[in-house]
């Protein structure tokens, strides 16, 4: 989620109503597909509230069909000897024929075994030998199952890996449920793990201005490369920078070519927007593969897609009929004595991960603030805030003492799927008015609270000064220990 304005100065504003004409309702949740949900709605407060329990409800339903990380799902329950399907579950299993296809096996759901391999190497820090892999790209070209109208049976024992298609297919699905059930809702945008679908009423339409995460710098409040506008369909982005595999020193991606059997490395990022967010999540996660050239063309023959790929030495390759990108907001320019007091291009880096509320399935509600307050207790800035509508901000007594009459704006940014509840974000020693604040010791604070939870708040300090620092902010029980870096911009995870 993006938060903007001088105070909040995450970004940009991406509007998806009129204030004029409708309410904008945002609701944030962790721990959904495994990852993080943000809902936007445009209409009255019963209309936002009805559209979010329908979207909770079919995104819940779907999971308990498609998710291969629950034992108990449909698809986890398959076996050899043929079994009836729901209708879903077909046809998301047809779905990843036709991308495997297309794609000339770029894309591959039959990679479990791939992906076991790199976990393994992981944890004993040995990469997987080349006759171990090649024994693996050969049987995951082979045929996972086969359907026979309602019937599916499975061909091979290696666990599957729908992830992209899956959830791509979860988003289209929860939109249309919503807006089935809600059918004067003015607009929806439903942003799960940085995969968006928009809709907006053909009556009234209404652009949203969607960030796209630079995968060099992909902070959670980090400038994004630019943003495009989006009105209808769906925008997804696949990159390596938030999952992989770390070994002997190097961060490899988590999206595998299936055809080697080795990390793909020639695209740091492909953000591809399209019709329906299953075509955007197949394609972008064929394009990480298959690279500029090979993914330009795949886009080229498939309608109504276009893509911006980023290549691993910071290049960009646009297709036809993708947007032009706009600049974010940029901040006032911090005066140039301002700037000999805090160190150049040095700034503080928090990494933070939520916890899964014990016990319950579904995804609740979560409200947390991030700010920074001076050797004196005094607040100079909030990095940012994660939250539902203004009205549930009071729930952070805190934060909200002294941000109360400030203005908001929430947005969304697509971004490669973050793992469930992480989050990293910077403070680069600006204060809330943009002015470079001097060197000295700073206090972090984290604020959080839930629904059926409870309010806790940690600060620590950290010293900033010429020299690089570190702090960590104490687990709670709604996040684990927080790790705070300071030090220069080329030094930061």
């Amino acid at each position: 989620m993006y938060l903007a304005r001088r105070w909040f100065v995450v970004g940009l504003f991406l509007s998806l109503c009129a204030v004029a004409r409708a309410d904008e309702h945002v609701f944030h949740h962790d721990h959904a597909l495994g990852t993080s949900l943000d809902l936007t709605v445009c209409g009255t407060a019963r209309q936002a509230q009805e559209v979010e329990k329908v979207v909770l409800g079919e995104v819940e339903r779907l999971r308990r069909i498609l998710s291969t990380y629950d034992p108990a799902s449909e698809i986890s329950r398959l076996s050899a000897a043929p079994t009836k399907c729901s209708p879903e579950l077909i046809e998301v299993l047809r779905a990843c024929d036709d991308w495997r296809a297309r794609s000339g096996g770029a894309h591959n759901t039959h990679i479990g075994d791939l992906i076991a391999v790199w976990k393994r190497a992981q944890q004993t820090q040995t990469l997987p030998d080349e006759a171990t892999l090649a024994t693996l790209a050969a049987a995951a070209a082979r045929p996972a199952w086969k359907i026979d109208a309602q019937n599916v049976a499975l061909l091979c024992s290696t666990k599957l890996s729908i992830d992209s298609i899956g959830k791509g297919y979860i988003i289209t699905k929860a939109i249309a449920a919503a807006r089935q059930e809600v059918p004067g809702v003015e607009g929806i945008l439903l942003n799960i793990g940085g995969d968006i679908g928009i809709y907006s009423r053909p009556d009234s339409p209404r652009t949203s201005l969607i960030a796209i995460a630079d995968p060099f710098h992909p902070q959670d409040n980090a400038p994004p490369l630019g943003v495009v506008p989006l009105a209808n369909g769906a925008i997804s982005t696949s990159a390596g920078y938030e999952r992989g595999y770390d070994i002997l020193g190097r961060h490899y991606s988590h999206i595998l070519d299936p055809r080697t059997g080795r990390p793909a490395s020639a695209v740091a990022s492909a953000t591809v927007i399209a019709p329906d967010n299953l075509t955007a999540n197949a394609l972008a996660t064929s394009l990480c593969v298959l690279g500029p050239e090979e993914g330009l063309k795949l886009v080229g023959r498939t309608a109504g897609a276009a893509c911006l790929l980023v290549g691993a030495d910071g290049r960009q390759f646009r297709s036809e009929g993708f947007p032009a990108m706009r600049r974010a907001a940029d901040r006032a320019a911090p005066a140039a004595a301002a700037n000999e007091t805090w160190p150049k291009d040095f700034q503080v880096s928090l990494s933070i991960t939520l916890k899964a509320p014990a016990g319950r399935r579904r995804p609740q509600r979560a409200m947390v603030a991030i700010w920074v307050e001076n050797d004196r207790g005094q607040p100079v800035r909030t990095i940012t805030v994660w939250g539902n509508e203004r009205k549930y901000f009071r729930e952070l007594p805190a934060w909200w003492a002294f941000a109360r009459n400030k203005p908001e704006m929430v947005g969304a940014v697509t971004r490669a799927s973050r793992p469930a509840g992480r989050y990293r974000v910077l403070w680069d020693g600006l204060d809330d008015a943009g002015k470079s604040l001097p060197r000295g010791t700073y206090q972090v604070v984290i604020e959080a609270n839930r629904e059926h939870g409870r309010r806790v708040i940690e600060r620590a300090s950290i010293v900033c000064g010429a020299e690089r620092a570190s702090s960590v902010i104490k687990a709670t029980v709604e996040w684990e220990e927080a790790q705070l870096t300071y030090g220069s911009k080329s030094e930061q995870p």
